[in-house]
């Protein structure tokens, strides 16, 4: 069994990128295919990453490309694979709609090959606050952001990582299956942090909350005189010049370290030194990797109060610190509590590692060969992808 994977994948980009690479990752590791070839979405500079056990990594587009739909129609009709896996969102493919739009035409495209498509498709942006997220198309953003589900959507099966964006999905007669998100890792209670650390990772936008963070930073430093401040990510492709403006405003602010990007081989060590992870967002795009690698890893969390969030904590069944959206003084109030609470992080990190057994590595590759093997039937292939349990158990 051929698989190939269009994915964006590390060194550039994170978020999907990220999950890209740990699922990639667990499916080559699986045994269950004989080939798997990842066209790999990427700026093309900086170290890749290796040891995935895959037969091929073709970094063939990037964001910003015109041609991306065409290089990966050419290259998939070359390869002429078994089963297409893409893991797309809304703006994998650049800055410009319509460019986005053009990218998330190749599921279907390819499917009208005559090759069984699988889709996990991370945001439903008709759903956003698209205000909120600065999304372009001014008064015409809202019927954009519905073509770009109605486009997208056009594979045999549309995966999903939030409950509520498959329910929608069922209600309009549309192949599709929930998946959530889950650890990239095996877990691992990690020892707490003796460093007064807040750590922001993510990909690096407005909407991301990073101001309200950094102004709530400068009023806790008054009161906890050793508290530090990571940021960690690279920059969201619509807002090239965010984090530059930002430092210059923040330049000469004490115990605040900007990372930038940071390499897949170094997260964990971004864990291990933090004490809370703080999730400030304005608006959401969908789940959160950064949330269940906090709950891999036994960080403590704050999160804004955003209904897409509470959502993901409640499905997920995992335990959080609470801050009123947008409300700095409700944002400082909620770190102030894990921070001068031990016994209150050590609960929290101990239920949500608890809740992330159920979100194995294997667990997500077992889900993923599920839905790889129904594409295969309702598009009418008789091949079918086996597995034993004892591979399952270890991939």
């Amino acid at each position: 069994m051929h698989l190939a994977i269009v994915s964006p994948f590390p060194p550039s980009i994170t978020g999907i990128g990220q999950y890209g690479y740990h699922v990639t990752r667990s499916l080559a590791k699986s045994g269950a295919f004989s080939r798997v070839t990842v066209l790999a979405g990427s700026k093309l500079n900086g170290e890749h990453p290796n040891h995935l056990g895959i037969t091929e990594l073709e970094y063939c587009w990037g964001p910003g490309q015109l041609n991306a739909r065409q290089a990966i129609l050419s290259r998939v009709k070359q390869l002429n694979p078994d089963l297409v896996w893409f893991n797309l969102g809304a703006s994998v493919f650049g800055r410009s709609p319509w460019m986005n739009i053009s990218g998330l035409l190749t599921p279907m495209l390819i499917q009208k090959m005559g090759l069984p498509t699988v889709l996990t498709l991370h945001e439903l942006a008709e759903l956003s606050d698209l205000r909120a997220l600065d999304a372009p198309g001014g008064p015409f953003a809202q019927l954009g952001a519905r073509l770009l589900t109605e486009i997208a959507t056009r594979a045999d099966v549309i995966c999903l990582t939030m409950r509520n964006y498959a329910e929608l999905l069922m209600s309009r007669r549309i192949e599709c299956a929930h998946i959530p998100i889950g650890a990239y890792h095996e877990p691992d209670l990690l020892d707490e942090s003796e460093r007064q650390e807040l750590l922001f990772f993510t990909t690096l936008a407005p909407f991301k909350g990073l101001e309200l963070l950094l102004e709530a930073f400068n009023i806790l430093r008054k009161e906890y005189p050793r508290l530090q401040l990571t940021i960690a990510g690279t920059e969201h492709t619509r807002f090239p010049n965010y984090v530059h403006e930002l430092r210059k405003h923040f330049n000469g602010t004490e115990e605040i370290h900007w990372l930038g990007q940071v390499p897949e081989d170094n997260v964990m060590e971004l864990f291990r030194r933090a004490q809370i992870v703080v999730l400030p967002y304005t608006a959401s795009t969908g789940s959160s990797s950064v949330l269940y690698q906090a709950a891999t890893w036994g960080r403590a969390v704050v999160v804004s109060d955003l209904k897409e969030i509470r959502e993901l904590t409640n499905e997920s069944n995992l335990m959080v610190e609470f801050f009123k959206s947008c409300d700095v003084q409700s944002l400082c109030n909620a770190i102030r509590v894990l921070l001068n609470s031990p016994e209150k992080r050590r609960a929290q990190t101990r239920h949500n590692f608890d809740s992330i057994q159920h979100a194995r590595p294997e667990a997500t590759c077992r889900k993923y060969i599920e839905v790889f093997n129904y594409a295969l039937k309702i598009h009418g292939s008789k091949n079918r992808i086996l597995m034993s349990s004892e591979t399952l158990e270890t991939g």
